[in-house]
């Protein structure tokens, strides 16, 4: 795929937007001093992905409950929306018992 340029313009890349509203200037030899580390991170990332997925479903399976559940719960558990999904489960609880089948 080709770069979006203006016609008559220069074949640079267009780079993200400063504070100004302004194209920023592009430094390729940013990227190239962190790419290594950025690189590194991502596999770190990758691998914890794997783990902590393996470890809900080993979880899922030793206490019967749905993998998609145990991880919901992590998930709140782990950020600041806990109170705010509980309070959704319950209504929808209320939903399911008051008007489901």
């Amino acid at each position: 795929m080709e770069a979006a340029t203006e016609t008559g313009k220069s074949k640079r890349t267009r780079g993200r937007k400063d504070a100004d509203k302004q194209e920023a200037v592009t430094k390729p030899n940013v990227v190239g001093e962190r790419i290594e580390e950025l690189v590194r991170l991502h596999t770190k990332a990758k691998e914890a992905a794997t783990d902590e997925s393996e470890a809900i479903k080993k979880c899922a399976e030793d206490s019967g409950y749905n993998a998609t559940n145990i991880r919901s719960l992590v998930v709140a558990r782990a950020g600041e929306s806990f109170q705010e999904k509980k309070k959704n489960i319950e209504q929808q609880m209320e939903l399911f018992d008051e008007v489901g089948e």
